[in-house]
């Protein structure tokens, strides 16, 4: 029995290799192992000049990530960060507050405001470390700014019509022999991300493991951002779905234990492979098809996660409630999720009745 997997076992992280955007990704909504050539090292792009221990230095600065994906953004920002100083010209240890700030007028013109003052803040953490090792005499990002104000998160939200025509069009493949496995999986896949606003990254962390029961309810044991443990609830018709997925892998032969992925590849013709667990590439290919499908453009898989917050906070869900379930630390986060708070159809003056 599918039941029999399901323990609060702690969520175990895998490493996948960086995909690199100027390579061609994967085509089909199964993930590649990895790329013939990886990208250089961060340390081999940032000149050396007098610090003898390049690597050591940035590798120091991705550590302080607190999960993977973090220490995987922390990289990236400093390759981008590194591309900058070899375009225009400057190195790293000889740059100075006015360099600085012209990088960060150069990253507000192409990033989101948040993205902009992460991307600040790693190379503010970089010369600090550099100063600590004395590889600099002073740091340049002491007085480095930020940009201030806020902005929506991205990605949009789906209508409740919308919502319920996605998974339609996901159900519809059901009856289709040779895609029946798949659409069983993606069914369930898509509607732990509608009903409980999962991110991608910790999708593809659940084992099956993750699975287990807490006051009379189905739960999933997530490890979120900052290695944050909690517990999600699993709406009962979710949970089925869930169930059912597992049930037909196992039919199909595949092997089951509290260890192994929630959600794995399957082959062209509804073959089981090795259990290799989905990636969040993956999972983006998957959604994106499936909202193609069902005839929605213009929105990514993220809009999932602010369709769970905005229907929720729109169905009368208290913001510290769905703040608690999108695994927010701060209320603010969860309230930029909302989508349609300004929608005139639910104001403030209709509470009033004088």
């Amino acid at each position: 029995m599918v039941a029999s997997f399901r323990r609060n076992d702690t969520v175990a992280r895998v490493r996948r290799p960086r995909q690199v955007a100027s390579r061609r990704a994967p085509t089909t909504d199964t993930d590649i192992a990895g790329y013939r050539n990886p990208p250089r090292p961060i340390a081999r792009l940032l000149p050396a000049s007098s610090l003898k221990a390049p690597e050591r230095l940035i590798e120091s600065v991705i550590r302080r990530g607190d999960s993977v994906n973090t220490r995987r953004a922390y990289r990236g920002d400093l390759e981008t960060y590194a591309a900058w100083l070899d375009e225009a010209g400057f190195a790293w240890d000889a740059v100075s507050i006015d360099d600085l700030d012209e990088y960060r007028d150069w990253l507000s013109s192409r990033y989101a405001r948040s993205t902009t003052n992460r991307r600040l803040s790693i190379v503010r953490s970089l010369y600090a470390e550099a100063l600590r090792r004395g590889a600099v005499e002073v740091s340049p990002a002491l007085m480095l700014r930020g940009i201030r104000g806020r902005d929506e998160s991205e990605g949009g939200a789906l209508t409740l019509e919308q919502s319920r025509g996605l998974l339609a069009s996901i159900r519809a493949h059901l009856d289709e022999p040779i895609h029946a496995l798949l659409a069983r999986r993606d069914l369930a896949l898509v509607s732990i991300l509608l009903r409980t606003g999962l991110r991608r990254s910790e999708l593809v962390s659940l084992r099956i493991g993750s699975m287990g029961t807490a006051q009379g309810h189905n739960v999933l044991t997530i490890r979120g951002k900052g290695n944050v443990t909690r517990t999600v609830k699993v709406p009962t018709d979710v949970q089925l779905l869930i169930d059912g997925w597992l049930e037909a892998a196992t039919s199909a032969g595949a092997v089951l234990t509290a260890e192994e992925p929630l959600f794995f590849e399957v082959r062209r013709g509804g073959r089981i492979g090795t259990l290799r667990p989905l990636s969040d590439r993956s999972i983006y290919l998957i959604v994106t098809r499936h909202m193609h499908e069902a005839g929605i453009e213009g929105l990514g898989p993220h809009a999932l996660r602010g369709t769970f917050v905005t229907l929720a906070l729109e169905g009368g869900a208290p913001l510290h409630i769905v703040q608690r379930a999108a695994g927010h630390a701060d209320p603010r986060t969860t309230e930029r999720y909302w989508r349609r708070k300004d929608s005139l159809d639910t104001n403030a003056t209709d509470y009033i009745k004088l």
